[in-house]
């Protein structure tokens, strides 16, 4: 029995075989020749020169503060000594006041005052005996005249005890009225230098306490220029790196274009809307060479075994 085999066979016009023999020849010439990877690196902004130089100084600010905090110290301690200086001296303020302490204000020629001041008693007294004796006519033989002199006498040694004794009562009180006058002299003074102490200590210590704000105060305006240097240097690192960016885009963009061409003619051959035809603002990647010819593939593969084949699909067979 003879067997009869027919075979179909589908032929495409000759202006669809060329379109498919220039795309499959494009897809050769793409996959081969590849695509170019950025360095992505090349697309980062470096820092910008006020970055730069607020990080150095930053750095060269750490522990700048530290001389202004060694000088306070210094002077905190200073004022603390002179503080204690001041203390030491008061102490000795609440002393009562000695009143044997007079004999060295007495006149060391006082005895020499009053010897002198007995003479000229005993002076008197020989005058005054010459004028009895010269009134009793110089005749001491009765007892009157002896009278008269023992009295005389008693007289002069009397007055010569409290002249003395006069003369060492006001030496006395003048030396102890010199004497607390001293004394309470010198506690105003060990009072008011105490206080002058005091006052330069706590002078010294306020001065130490305004170094140790200077220094806080430099460090914190250092860190207000370190923040605006930062600031400036961001903005224009910012604006670099924007174009940076738009450089790589527009890269990627023309790496991807023959892809995107390529997809664009697939889906024409395939009778399908390109998805890749609408224009659009935002950057996506396209999907990978293998996995179009891969598409394109099945989709030929489908026709063929539909009903008519390729050729139903072009409008003939």
């Amino acid at each position: 029995m003879a067997v009869t085999k027919t075979q179909q066979e589908v032929v495409l016009p000759k202006y669809q075989e060329d379109f498919l023999k220039d795309l499959l020849k494009s897809t050769t010439k793409i996959t081969t020749d590849g695509m170019d990877v950025p360095e992505y690196r090349d697309y980062i902004a470096d820092l910008s020169p006020e970055e730069l130089e607020a990080f150095k100084m930053a750095e060269e600010g750490i522990g700048a503060y530290q001389p202004y905090l060694d000088k306070a110290e210094g002077f905190i301690d200073k004022g603390a000594e002179y503080t204690g200086m001041g203390a030491d001296v008061l102490k000795g303020t609440g002393a009562e006041y000695d009143p044997s302490s007079y004999e060295k204000y007495m006149d060391p020629y006082m005895e020499d005052v009053v010897s002198a001041t007995e003479k000229q008693l005993q002076k008197q007294k020989e005058m005054d005996r010459q004028k009895l004796a010269a009134g009793a006519g110089g005749a001491f033989g009765g007892s009157r005249p002896a009278i008269q002199d023992a009295m005389l006498q008693a007289e002069y040694a009397d007055k010569g005890a409290l002249l003395g004794a006069q003369m060492r009562s006001q030496g006395f009180q003048t030396a102890q009225t010199n004497a607390q006058t001293a004394f309470e002299n010198a506690q105003r003074r060990a009072q008011n230098s105490a206080q002058i102490f005091q006052a330069l200590g706590q002078g010294v210590t306020a001065i130490g306490g305004q170094m140790a704000t200077l220094g806080g105060q430099q460090q914190q305006m250092m860190g207000q220029d370190v923040q605006t240097l930062l600031g400036i240097g961001g903005a224009k690192r910012a604006q670099d790196q924007a174009g940076l960016s738009a450089d790589l885009k527009t890269f990627q963009a023309q790496q991807q274009q023959p892809y995107q061409e390529l997809a664009f003619a697939s889906d024409i051959f395939r009778g399908v809307p390109s998805t890749q035809s609408t224009m659009t603002s935002q950057y996506a990647p396209d999907p990978s060479l293998m996995s179009q010819i891969s598409g394109l593939g099945m989709g030929m593969y489908g026709l063929s075994q539909s009903e008519g084949g390729l050729g139903s699909f072009f409008g003939f067979g």
